[in-house]
Parts: structure tokens; sequence; C-alpha cells
């Protein structure tokens, strides 16, 4: 478990958490993609991405992304806890940049994965400036949601089992039955 090798023994790991966040990145993450790339299409004219594995929505999202963006939140659970056991002044602002760094990471490590394994990009970012692996542009929409997602964390933390639920549950309808 790669989320646990970022907590040492005296971090306290409440399953209920771990499970609303990662139902909230599938929900967030899913209808974002859908969002910023209806934007990006209208003001520019070309979609930022699209997904070639199991597209969705124009192929602004997948049926992937839906696994992919739940298991990102369930990442970022345990980077959150690592950060606030630092006990740092700036916590959130140094989360959303952790946050935002590490997905272009991730975006590049998953596309190079599924190039080796499946012959093909997941997404396929049309500005070329990282070998459509991932692009910088995408970066400040990264910025941007990390600190809506922390406002949403500290809301949902109230009652992580019905926000949970419910992200998940408006994730697969709009993912799957939409």
């Amino acid at each position: 478990m790669a989320g646990l090798a970022l907590t040492d023994n005296s971090t306290q790991i409440r399953i209920k958490d771990v499970y609303m966040y990662s139902g909230t990145l599938a929900l967030i993450g899913c209808i974002s993609e859908v969002a910023v790339n209806s934007f990006c299409r209208t003001a520019f004219d070309s979609p930022l991405w699209i997904y070639q594995v199991t597209a969705v929505h124009q192929g602004d999202t997948s049926i992937f992304a839906f696994f992919q963006w739940s298991l990102y939140g369930y990442h970022l659970y345990f980077v959150q806890k690592k950060i606030q056991s630092f006990k740092v002044k700036h916590e959130t602002t140094i989360f959303i940049f952790v946050l935002s760094v590490e997905a272009l990471l991730l975006e590049i490590f998953v596309n190079i994965s599924s190039s080796f394994f499946l012959n093909t990009l997941i997404f396929y970012y049309v500005p070329g400036d990282m070998g459509h692996l991932t692009t910088v542009f995408v970066f400040p929409v990264y910025i941007l949601g990390g600190a809506i997602l922390i406002e949403i964390f500290k809301r949902f933390s109230q009652d992580p089992i019905f926000f949970g639920n419910l992200s998940f549950s408006i994730a697969f309808i709009f993912v799957f039955l939409a």
C-alpha cells in the first residue's frame, strides 16, 4: 500500500475519511474533466485532452478515470496526513502545490505505463509541450482544484460515509449511466 508508506506508526488512519476522499475525487475528477474540456472547446476551439481508453462524454473522461480518480483520492488522504504530521505553517498551500505537481507526474507515469502495456495512451493531451503525456496548461486547473478540494474535504469530513456514498453514487451515474 503506497499510501501507508507516506505515514508512520503514529499516524491515525480513519477508513471513513479514506473512503470519503476516494469518492470525492471520483466525483470531482470526472465531472471536472468534462467541465474543463467543455470550457476549452468553447474558449479555444479545442479540447485540452482526449481519453483514448474507455472514453465517455466525447472523450472528456472515461470509465477508467472513475477508478483512476478514486485511487488518487485514496493517495491524497495519505499525502495530506503526511503534510499534517510536519506541522508546518502553510499546510494548505503545500498540499495544493504537492497535489498539482504530483498530478502532472502521475499523468506522465500512467500514460507511459499504458503506452507500454496497452500500446496506447490512456489520455492524449492536445498540446504537445510534454510529449502529449500531460501539459503545463493543466497545472493552473490543478491549483484551483486543490483549493476547492481542501474546502470540500473540510465540509465532507462532518459525515464522511454519507458524502463518500453520495460522491461515488453521483460519479457512477455520471460515468457509467449518463
